[in-house]
């Protein structure tokens, strides 16, 4: 696939069939990581520029390939660790290539990157990302304020606006993720307008969200979760390894609620479930459960 193919791919809007979540405080960092995988940045090319060199090309009024600067620095941000002193100048040069492009890719890989560094620093272009003309760079935006730390200045105003507005079902599940991730007063709320969802995706992030309210809306989509089966070969299903994912990311999150009364549905699981791993999991979370 191209560079420009890749920069204008957008992530996978089933998120849960690419990257099962892997617990309520964590799932923005997953999709961030899953969102930059999609992008290339596992495939490191060898430039031999840092991230100065990269930065000072963006900002070369006689760059032709803004974008292309853009997304090496995406890359090089996402799998090195640069200065603490130079980050201040590398986001204030990267908030000005964010105004100045018109270009969406170029916008849409300064916005990786400054979620990558998950620095407060970033928040003024992320927060204006996620009102961007562009729905990935909204989207990316949206993966990089929740991949912030708890307390950050977010304007939560524009996630849930991208939330009750939108009916893209990866947005949609994102914001729900992110709003979870920082434990917003109206997750339950939002979570419990997708339990019924006929997209499983939104119908399965929103049970797992409501695990930790103890909600026993999310019980029969729990139910359903454990229930599936590991040989579906189906376009568009589960595979195995997904399965797999999906059912240890539910136990995982019964295990942190200590929602006891489920733990007869999680002996169910440890008594029929064919996979080793998941009966394994199964049956820490019952010791749990039933202390």
């Amino acid at each position: 696939m191209s560079e420009q193919n890749q920069g204008n791919q957008a992530p996978a809007k089933k998120m849960l069939e690419s990257s099962p979540l892997s617990g309520i405080a964590v799932p923005i960092a997953i999709v961030l990581v899953g969102a930059l995988i999609i992008f290339g940045v596992t495939k490191m090319l060898s430039t031999g520029k840092n991230h100065r060199d990269l930065v000072e090309e963006m900002n070369s009024k006689t760059f032709g390939n803004r974008w292309v600067a853009a997304y090496e620095l995406s890359k090089f941000l996402a799998s090195q660790k640069i200065p603490a002193e130079d980050m201040p100048w590398v986001i204030e040069n990267l908030g000005r290539v964010y105004k100045e492009s018109v270009d969406a890719r170029t916008r849409n890989f300064v916005v990786l990157a400054l979620g990558s560094l998950n620095n407060p620093l970033s928040l003024n272009v992320l927060n204006a990302a996620l009102s961007d003309p562009d729905p990935q760079v909204r989207f990316n935006a949206v993966v990089s304020v929740g991949n912030m730390s708890q307390g950050s200045a977010i304007e939560w105003d524009k996630v849930e606006a991208l939330f009750n507005e939108n009916e893209d079902a990866g947005m949609k599940q994102v914001a729900l993720l992110t709003m979870a991730a920082h434990n917003r007063p109206t997750t339950q709320e939002k979570a419990l307008s997708l339990i019924n969802s006929a997209e499983k995706t939104l119908r399965y992030s929103a049970a797992i969200v409501l695990i930790q309210y103890k909600s026993a809306d999310a019980i029969p989509v729990l139910e359903e979760i454990l229930n599936l089966r590991y040989d579906v070969a189906q376009a568009g299903e589960l595979n195995g390894a997904q399965v797999e994912g999906l059912k240890v990311n539910v136990l995982e999150n019964l295990e942190k609620s200590k929602w006891n009364e489920l733990s007869k549905l999680v002996e169910k699981v440890e008594q029929d479930d064919t996979n080793v791993k998941v009966t394994t999991k199964a049956k820490q979370v019952l010791k749990v459960l039933k202390n």
